[in-house]
C-alpha cells in the first residue's frame, strides 16, 4: 500500500463552527439574555394592553355620552310637547287654567353624568334644567293653589303663565338641538 494513499484518507481535524471562548460566554450569560428578551416581551404586552384598554375606555365613555344626549334630548322633547300643550290650552275653569307640574324623570338621576358632554352642551343643557325648575317655582308663586301635581293658575296670571311657559319651551328646544346636532358628529 502507498503511504500517500493512508494520508488522504486520515480524517483531517476541522476547526469548530463556534470557538468555545464563544460557547463559554453564552452559557455564562444565557440567563441574562433571556432575562432581556423576556423584559423586552413584557414591555411590549403591557404597552399593548394599556393601548387596547385606552381604546376600549374611550369607547365606553362615547357611548356613554351617546346615550346620555339621547335620554336628555327624549326627555327635553317631552317637556317641550307638555308646555305647548298648555300653551295652546284655553280651557280656564273656575277663573283658573289646572296644569301640571313637571316631573323630572332622568335628568335629576343623571346630573352626576353630564362632565361626559361637551362644555357647550353642558351649558345649554343646564340652562333647559334651570328654566324647568324656575317654571316650576313662578308656577308655584303664581297659582291661586295645587291640585295633587297640578297648579291653579288664574285667569289675571295667564299673560305670565304664557311668558315663562314659551320661554322653557324655548330653552328647552335650544338644548334639544344642541344635543342632537352633538350626537350627529
Amino acid at each position: 500500500m502507498n503511504p500517500s494513499h493512508l494520508l488522504a484518507c486520515t480524517p483531517r481535524k476541522s476547526k469548530p463552527l463556534i470557538d468555545s471562548e464563544i460557547l463559554d460566554l453564552i452559557e455564562r450569560f444565557q440567563t441574562l439574555l433571556v432575562g432581556i428578551v423576556g423584559f423586552a416581551g413584557v414591555i411590549w404586552t403591557l404597552r399593548t394592553n394599556a393601548k387596547h384598554s385606552k381604546e376600549e375606555y374611550r369607547r365606553q365613555t362615547n357611548t356613554r355620552r351617546m346615550t346620555l344626549r339621547r335620554i336628555l334630548a327624549a326627555e327635553f322633547r317631552n317637556y317641550t310637547r307638555a308646555l305647548k300643550a298648555n300653551l295652546e290650552a284655553n280651557e280656564v275653569k273656575d277663573d283658573h287654567l289646572s296644569v301640571g307640574k313637571i316631573d323630572r324623570l332622568f335628568s335629576e338621576d343623571l346630573a352626576s353624568e353630564l362632565g361626559l358632554l361637551e362644555l357647550g352642551e353642558v351649558d345649554v343643557v343646564l340652562n333647559a334644567l334651570i328654566s324647568l325648575e324656575g317654571m316650576d317655582q313662578f308656577l308655584g308663586h303664581i297659582s291661586a293653589g295645587q291640585r295633587g301635581k297640578r297648579y291653579l293658575i288664574p285667569a289675571s296670571s295667564m299673560d305670565d303663565f304664557h311668558t315663562i311657559t314659551s320661554t322653557t319651551a324655548d330653552a328647552l328646544d335650544y338644548a334639544i338641538e344642541a344635543l342632537e346636532l352633538s350626537g350627529e358628529t
